[in-house]
């Protein structure tokens, strides 16, 4: 029996009908308009293909034509680049802001209509030694703005450097991504004479799986493969050592000049209209703020610090100036696991220059430190491969090696500190390999400060560095390591750790790049360290040049 229906129900249904149909069309209209391609798992938009005579600059530019011939023209040029201040004044105090505007300009004059220029800013006072680095924001339109922290008063010199065009940062970025542009030569043990065969970090491409011995780990990122020595097993491996890079096979003679001056590293003259002064009341006034103790999560702080009178200077935490006896007294009862690269092992041995520590026997690179008397305990060891050295190193099983191997076996505690370090040896490599380094190693931590939450993790940041050729900026440019740093942060800055970062520190150092810098900069490096290990020291420290000062004061 059939309900009757309301004059509301009626009056619902005719109206549901041109509802219906006027949706339906305005979908089908959509559907034409925007070209949309329909799945069963997802929606996907088909952006409408230009005509061909549209000519657009983007990020891709006409810089580069199908053939990868370059047009120069169209690049970036240090000469035409301009520099200016933009909040101009004719004295500035401490605590100010310095801002300049960076207008980037192709070999034509034309102002560039895309970012993506790799630029760097130091503000220097050669007479005080003083330095600080300058934040850049690019606006994605050939417009940069360049900021400062004026820290401390006197007469200061903005240089600002175009280390890289955009078009090279768009290669390097494309290069980074191509697999195995290293390879290492290792050693297989054999009777009657050993013998070699090439390795790569990831699966050859020229090779069948078959005919590669594999040694990677299932289900990390600790990878290595050899192509199959003839008359030696797979296992007989020993040792390996670097081959030369396949990187001139990646570039053309027109792609390597972005690689080299003029267009590399090149310094852009900037308009100051004369001298900036930088003044205060008192002369010896620097920038105040209120910092907290160094410690695990501290927020990313905008101005890392700067330079005075050979001093670091940090204003992300507070940091002060350690003696040999200072470090003696910080380190005692302490056990240090240093795990990862050279910079680390840098570190180490100025400590044992500083007489704070003794050398064990062994392996001069990876031997122990100690004082027996403080109860000091210090060890080295490098991380796994990638490894990129010209000397034979070890090749030991993967399964049983590497950083996060160490670290699930550490019995951590109050005082015991882990240092990391992986950097400079994974430029190279596609950007899976050090990501996958980084989760592996945070699963590691947090597994470490499960059983040991009072464990103390501190990662230190990478440093700049020097480029003797092409080929090394290609695969090590501070580009890439600044790219690492990032992805670091973002992997492991949510974690119990403090990162250390010395970036800007050596970005605005007053010696030339080195990977492994002056001794006078790790000494500045060792005072971070130190400020994270024993923040109760510098807290002393603070009461004791308060007290001092109130003294004075009354």
């Amino acid at each position: 029996m059939m309900t009757e229906l309301t004059w509301w129900q009626v009056l619902k249904r005719v109206l549901a009908v041109p509802f219906i149909l006027a949706t339906v069309a305005f979908l089908i209209l959509m559907v034409g308009i925007s070209r949309w391609d329909f799945n069963s798992r997802h929606l996907h938009f088909s952006e409408p293909k230009l005509k061909a005579k549209v000519i657009t600059v983007t990020s891709g530019g006409t810089w580069r034509s199908s053939n990868r011939s370059i047009n120069l023209d169209w690049v970036t040029n240090p000469k035409y680049t301009s520099v200016k201040i933009i909040n101009s004044k004719v004295q500035y105090h401490v605590g100010d802001t310095l801002v300049l505007n960076v207008i980037a300009r192709d070999g034509i004059k034309r102002q560039k209509m895309y970012g993506g220029d790799y630029i760097t800013a130091v503000l220097r006072d050669k007479v005080q030694n003083a330095s600080t680095t300058g934040r850049v924001q690019d606006h994605g339109n050939g417009l940069y703005t360049v900021s400062f922290l004026l820290s401390f008063p006197g007469k200061v010199t903005p240089e600002v450097q175009l280390v890289h065009p955009s078009e090279a940062v768009q290669l390097l970025r494309k290069l980074r991504e191509v697999p195995n542009k290293r390879s290492w030569s290792c050693v297989f043990k054999s009777k009657p004479e050993d013998v070699r065969a090439n390795c790569t970090l990831l699966a050859s491409r020229s090779l069948d799986l078959s005919g590669q011995c594999d040694f990677s780990v299932f289900n990390t990122s600790r990878t290595w493969f050899c192509a199959k020595p003839k008359g030696a097993s797979c296992d007989s491996i020993t040792k390996c050592t670097s081959l030369k890079d396949t990187v001139d096979k990646l570039l053309n003679s027109a792609e390597r000049q972005l690689f080299e001056r003029p267009f590399f590293r090149m310094n852009l003259t900037a308009d100051t209209k004369g001298p900036i002064i930088v003044s205060d009341v008192n002369e010896n006034t620097t920038v105040k703020r209120p910092l907290p103790f160094c410690h695990p999560r501290l927020q990313h702080s905008e101005y890392q610090g700067f330079w005075l009178r050979g001093t670091w200077h940090s204003l992300s935490c507070k940091v002060r100036q350690f003696s040999p006896l200072d470090i003696t007294k910080c380190l005692t009862n302490r056990t240090v696991y240093f795990r990862g690269d050279s910079t680390l092992r840098q570190w180490i041995q100025r400590l044992g220059e500083l007489k704070i520590m003794h050398p064990g026997h062994g392996d001069p690179y990876f031997r122990p430190y100690t004082n027996n008397r403080r109860q000091i305990q210090v060890t080295f060891k490098f991380h796994t491969v990638p490894i990129q050295v010209s000397a034979w190193f070890k090749f030991k099983n993967l399964s049983d090696s590497g950083v996060s191997n160490d670290i699930m076996k550490m019995i951590g505690g109050e005082n015991v500190v882990l240092v990391l370090s992986l950097c400079s040896h994974f430029t190279a490599e596609p950007t899976h390999v050090y990501t996958s380094r980084m989760y592996e190693l945070r699963s590691a931590i947090e597994q470490l400060h499960k059983k040991y939450p009072k464990t103390t993790v501190i990662v230190k940041t990478c440093n700049t560095r020097n480029h003797r050729h092409y080929r090394e900026v290609v695969q090590m440019s501070d580009w890439l390591a600044d790219q690492l740093n990032q992805e670091m942060r973002s992997i492991l800055g949510s974690l119990n750790v403090a990162i250390l970062d010395v970036w800007d520190m050596t970005v605005s150092q007053w010696y030339p790049y080195n990977i492994h810098p002056h001794e006078h900069v790790v000494d500045n490096e060792l005072n971070m360290l130190m400020s994270y290990i024993c923040p109760m020291m510098v807290k002393k420290c603070v009461i004791l040049y308060f007290e001092i000062w109130y003294d004075d004061a009354i």
